[in-house]
């Protein structure tokens, strides 16, 4: 497969400027008009771009590269982009509500399909590990085709399966595959601009959460109707939906490393887990604030359904579609980050979520209107927090952004399973109040692991508060370029005036490779 999405890598190199160019452009205007029109052409010429998929599909000619032009991700685009996550994450979920209709039919024991779920998330943690890195080393447009295409397959074994082994064997393999919206969400960051990255990021990563929730509604309603045979012939042709969408919408994208192999890009993803204090930084967070979600809601249906509530499995199931509610503002929420900052919406964020955290510890258990404004301000302020690390991470590098997002998605699957034993075992044995303190003690640890560094720390600052804590986007240095801020503490030094670079920031700059701010 690496050589089929890679045969066009050679087409896509592109020259670079040099710090003698880009000295000698700023010197003379006359200089700097002659590289712009030669420093985003391919070494072969300016008409060798592929305009086809696998050689075979002509790619449309509004998605097609072009290296002078920026493509502008518009509200439909982005919709469409987002409703892939949703549809495709659907494919990790679509079995819970369906575990005993599947024991019964498999003539298995509860405990044995109990396991169903985890395989289904081992495959996934695989897929982020080694297929979603492929995402900085291919072209990513063939990627997901080529992904969603397997998907698609392995879901026709599913519904056809009649051995309980060979689903479980497709359950792990699926999983593997099913990282599409890795490569989606950073794919849409190389394509916005940065004023705008964190509102396009907020829109698929609120698509991904909502393939979360309301898959298990979905999939229980069809199962209960119907078998669960059926769930997964309709899951066919959701995946079929995809892949056309996938051809429709998805601009093409040349190879950003094309010099690296697949085993220096695992290698990499090693390197960076220890070497950026960012990353470090945002996995911690990111590890216990999902702990901390996936223990309220895993919790839930105890609290809810025993003393004073006594709440049906109907009842319990509706409190999932408040938080459906929560994850449409996280858009809403993506202005805060473009304004102020991600390290000041972590902060905000956090601190709303002890707050709420803290009255869900005091009076979850005594009133029913507690637990409902819990249930909204949870999963929104968490998107609040999820987007804001997803910014502050996929700034560190524009070239390594899928495989520092999948550093980021690892981490978080594993809080997942924290959250869930832990916060079960919590619950069972010392109740409801417990079980929310322990989350009220997780959020402190995020705020002091975000205390450690500063917002304006530079990108190798393990500890401290270089850069204060200035709100301001802009500021011009000594010699009168300007130091643009890209949310996150993170700066491009432009090397244009104040005013060339508004223009930059407010028109948008292209996330193009070779193309230097």
């Amino acid at each position: 497969m690496l050589n089929d999405l890679g045969n066009s890598q050679r087409c896509w190199s592109l020259s670079a400027l040099t710090v003698a160019d880009s000295e000698q452009a700023a010197a003379s205007p006359s200089s700097t008009a002659s590289s712009s029109s030669t420093a985003f052409e391919p070494v072969n010429g300016p008409h060798v771009h592929p305009h086809k998929d696998f050689g075979v599909l002509v790619v449309p000619t509004r998605l097609r590269y072009d290296p002078g032009r920026q493509l502008d991700l518009g509200w439909w685009t982005q919709l469409g982009l987002g409703l892939g996550c949703t549809l495709v994450v659907a494919n990790l979920y679509y079995c819970q509500p369906l575990l005993i209709e599947i024991a019964i039919s498999f003539h298995e024991g509860y405990t044995t399909v109990a396991w169903i779920p985890t395989m289904y998330q081992s495959g996934y943690c695989i897929g982020l590990f080694f297929i979603s890195p492929l995402g900085d080393l291919v072209r990513r447009r063939q990627l997901v085709m080529t992904l969603t295409c397997i998907t698609t397959c392995l879901s026709i074994g599913l519904a056809l399966s009649r051995s309980f082994v060979a689903f479980c064997t497709l359950a792990v393999l699926l999983g593997v595959f099913n990282v599409t919206p890795q490569i989606l969400i950073p794919l849409a960051a190389d394509l916005a601009a940065p004023q705008h990255r964190a509102c396009v990021v907020s829109i698929l990563q609120s698509g991904l959460m909502l393939g979360i929730l309301l898959t298990r509604v979905l999939s229980g309603v069809i199962g209960y109707f119907t078998t669960w045979h059926t769930v997964y012939y309709i899951a066919i042709g959701v995946q079929v939906v995809v892949l056309c969408g996938a051809y429709v919408l998805i601009p093409d994208h040349p190879p950003k490393n094309p010099h690296l192999t697949y085993g220096e890009i695992l290698h990499s993803m090693v390197t960076y887990s220890v070497t950026e204090p960012r990353l470090v930084q945002a996995t911690l967070i990111n590890f216990a604030s999902i702990a901390c979600w996936t223990n309220f809601w895993v919790t839930l249906t105890f609290l809810l359904g025993d003393e004073p509530y006594h709440f049906s499995t109907l009842y319990i199931g509706l409190f999932g579609l408040i938080g459906v509610l929560g994850i449409f503002s996280a858009p809403l929420a993506s202005c805060l980050i473009d304004r102020f900052g991600a390290w000041y919406s972590v902060l905000v964020a956090t601190l709303c979520l002890l707050v709420l955290q803290s009255i869900e510890m005091a009076a979850g258990g005594i009133h029913i209107a507690v637990v409902v404004i819990v249930c909204f301000g949870i999963d929104a302020l968490r998107q609040t927090q999820t987007v804001s690390l997803q910014t502050i991470v996929l700034n560190i590098s524009e070239e390594a952004r899928s495989r520092l997002n999948a550093i980021l998605t690892v981490w978080l699957f594993a809080g997942q399973v924290v959250g869930s034993s832990v916060g079960s075992h919590v619950f069972l044995r010392y109740g409801w109040r417990a079980a929310a303190g322990l989350s009220v003690g997780l959020y402190g640890w995020q705020l002091l692991i975000l205390f450690m560094r500063g917002p304006n720390c530079g990108r190798h600052v393990w500890f401290g508060y270089e850069g204060g804590f200035a709100l301001c986007h802009q500021k011009r240095t000594e010699t009168g370029s300007c130091v643009a801020s890209v949310g996150d503490g993170t700066e491009i030094e432009t090397g244009m005036t104040a005013q060339a670079s508004v223009e930059t920031l407010v028109h948008g700059s292209s996330c193009w490779p070779g193309k230097r701010v």
